[in-house]
């Protein structure tokens, strides 16, 4: 089987180098490999990384002269793509030499059309207690039995393998969604409408992510998240309504308005987000993971308060 890796890179000088010799590094044919490295508007030093390093023939770069978002930058990939099995990898990910194998042992099967890897922090990762919520806890994936399929809303696109004709059937990434998220729920749904039982997860196989993003910084990221994108998904998918609802159910709404203000002001204050902080930082791990969980639904209520005062959408 011929397979394409399409690897985003926006501002990925520090890891786009490991991530890219780790993809080289593969126990497969060249010949039945390319790879696909698309530099999606970099204003650091990815330009230069590309540059200086010697890349081999089936590797093959494309530049955004402006940023366009990952959507975009997953579409460019699929655009050029001529293998039968695409991988979507992003440019922080180290993957181990077998990961074509694997995943291809998955894909052996008919009905398997995704299979998401598993992922774990690498050595120079600041491990506390929010890593250990991340890589510890039962989350995502981990909710679910082994060898039976997935539901949508946790598979990701971050080392991840699909089979092309799945993608020509369901089509592009959206490039509406420039901002943090929502890109891979929405083309997740997509998918599990076109293939209900074809998306597996493979926690064998063990893929380092080289950003460790500090709680703060993953809190910024849902507050932007609910503020630009969970309406726009839910207008183009009203069903998505009920996923969302699981981490804030009272602050959906499906009258003339998506969702109730007061109830996202109250619980996206910040005095509130300031006091599960405060908790979050003197509880012990793991009952610091419910405090996580917390702080997630608080950013999110927060980003869509600022939604509601901006637009009546």
């Amino acid at each position: 089987m011929k397979v394409s890796f399409i690897v985003p890179a926006y501002n990925a000088a520090h890891t786009l180098a490991t991530c890219l010799r780790s993809v080289i590094q593969q126990n497969y044919p060249s010949h039945d490999l390319e790879v696909l490295t698309i530099n999606d508007g970099s204003t650091d030093k990815t330009s230069e990384v590309l540059q200086r390093l010697a890349l081999p023939n089936n590797i093959q770069i494309y530049t955004h002269p402006d940023n366009r978002g990952l959507a975009a930058a997953r579409n460019t990939g699929i655009r050029h793509a001529k293998g039968d099995l695409l991988i979507f990898l992003d440019a922080d990910m180290e993957i181990p030499p077998n990961f074509i194998q694997e995943h291809l042992k998955f894909h052996q099967r008919e009905q398997v059309i995704g299979v998401l890897s598993a992922i774990i922090p690498a050595p120079d990762c600041v491990y506390d207690k929010y890593q250990r919520y991340l890589y510890e806890s039962r989350r995502g994936a981990l909710k679910y039995p082994l060898a039976k399929p997935l539901p949508y809303h946790v598979f990701l696109f971050n080392c991840t393998s699909v089979k092309k004709s799945a993608l020509d059937s369901v089509g592009f990434f959206d490039e509406n969604i420039t901002h943090y998220g929502g890109e891979d729920t929405d083309y997740a749904y997509r998918l599990w409408q076109a293939f209900p039982h074809g998306l597996y997860y493979a926690p064998a196989v063990r893929v380092v992510h080289h950003h460790c993003r500090s709680i703060g910084q993953a809190l910024q990221n849902i507050e932007s998240f609910g503020k630009n994108v969970v309406p726009y998904l839910i207008k183009k998918n009203p069903e998505l309504g009920n996923l969302f609802g699981n981490i804030c159910k009272k602050c959906l709404s499906y009258g003339k308005h998506y969702f109730q203000n007061t109830i996202c002001d109250l619980f996206g204050a910040n005095p509130v987000r300031h006091f599960l902080r405060f908790l979050y930082y003197i509880v012990p791990y793991p009952v610091s993971n419910q405090l996580v969980r917390m702080l997630i639904a608080s950013a999110l209520f927060k980003g869509l308060s600022q939604r509601n005062r901006n637009t009546d959408d």
